[in-house]
């Protein structure tokens, strides 16, 4: 409880000793002014004295606004129905569980995709052939792509020189094409995306990719 409240306090026990002692003053006037009746004999002091003054253990404040301070304090606050709330140049962080249900009215809405690149497939002989050069701290994602082959041939994609796809017969005029936006199979860090020919053919295509 701060110093205000006390004071407030305080002030609230003095009226209510002020308004007793107003009381006591009523009743002593009210004692001198009475007649003495046959003979009976008052022998009380005319004067009522009040040597103390009870007052009551509890005593309501109604209708007084108490100022209340809480420093360095969380308070957990509920809350239903609509929020409104205005915050002006400052970050908020919020946490939520569970499910998000988000309404936006008469506001049109950008998406903004991360930056893809593309390259072609040309590969002729069997190993590796490079199709995107290592980046230095970067992975590189395949997104999507499509592959021809123009005689049989088994293909596969590898970081490096370590396979990241399961082997791939190709027929004679054969081909794949397979697309995914979360990424369909990426490289290592800092190394190259290659194709694996298992015998000498022409294979043709494109990659989609990012560098993350």
């Amino acid at each position: 409880m701060d110093e205000q409240m006390i004071q407030r306090l305080i002030e609230v026990q003095n009226k209510s000793v002020r308004v007793l002692e107003e009381i006591a003053q009523l009743i002593a006037r009210l004692d001198k002014r009475t007649p003495s009746t046959g003979k009976q004999n008052i022998s009380s002091n005319p004067e009522t004295s009040f040597s103390s003054v009870s007052l009551p253990s509890q005593i309501s404040v109604t209708n007084v606004p108490l100022p209340v301070n809480i420093e360095n304090q969380p308070v957990s606050v509920e809350q239903s129905g609509d929020w409104s709330v205005g915050i002006s140049n400052q970050p908020i962080e919020v946490a939520q569980s569970g499910t998000w249900s988000v309404t936006v009215t008469n506001s049109p809405l950008t998406v903004g995709y991360s930056t893809v690149q593309y390259t072609s497939i040309s590969a002729t002989t069997s190993g590796d052939t490079q199709i995107v050069p290592a980046v230095s701290g970067k992975r590189i994602q395949v997104i999507a792509y499509a592959v021809v082959a123009s005689a049989n041939v088994t293909i596969k994609f590898r970081s490096g020189t370590t396979d990241i796809t399961g082997s791939m017969r190709l027929v004679e005029g054969g081909g794949i094409a397979h697309a995914y936006d979360g990424g369909l199979f990426q490289t290592a860090v800092g190394q190259a995306l290659n194709i694996n020919l298992s015998t000498n053919a022409t294979v043709g295509g494109y990659v989609v990719y990012r560098e993350i």
